[in-house]
């Protein structure tokens, strides 16, 4: 029963990170880039009516992020990765110690963000960031490299990270 439930959670929390994306046991880098004071704030999206972020500062290089919906909670520990002027986020989740990376765009107002996952059928799993971070660089400019179709579009609710707790 116990693993039903492990099992149920993992599946909630890939859907509302919008179809499980690529996941890697490893990050693309570590975390170097100081947090963009943009990012703070809650946010919430059209292509996931379900579900509400709030983004707070967790260290001078992570962020905390908190997924509410109407009946679960996750938690993950997010930084940001830059590849060739491209940003990438790299969201690990304690719960499955795993870590899910998206290609992140945010418009000139700072209001909107745009969140595309990798492809999960990505031929291959690294087990270096190195070699992660290779294939990344040399891939990310290839339309297959990434799952355009759970692509999500979020909009800044709130500057304030309390507002909707």
């Amino acid at each position: 029963m116990k693993k039903l439930i492990h099992f149920s959670l993992l599946a909630v929390c890939c859907l509302g990170l919008f179809g499980c994306p690529y996941e890697s046991h490893v990050p693309i880098s570590k975390p170097s880039i100081p947090v963009d004071t943009r990012f703070i704030g809650q946010w919430s999206s059209k292509d996931e009516v379900y579900n509400t972020y709030t983004v707070t500062k967790a260290s001078e290089t992570e962020y905390k992020i908190i997924q509410k919906n109407i009946s679960n909670t996750a938690k993950f520990k997010g930084f940001l990765t830059e590849i060739k002027g491209n940003m990438f986020m790299n969201l690990y989740s304690d719960s499955t110690k795993t870590y899910y990376l998206y290609r992140v765009k945010m418009d000139a107002e700072a209001n909107k963000f745009l969140f595309t996952p990798l492809s999960p059928h990505l031929p291959d799993h690294f087990g270096s960031m190195d070699g992660l971070r290779t294939y990344v660089e040399k891939n990310m400019n290839l339309k297959s490299f990434y799952n355009e179709n759970d692509q999500a579009e979020y909009q800044k609710v709130s500057d304030n990270p309390t507002a909707l707790k």
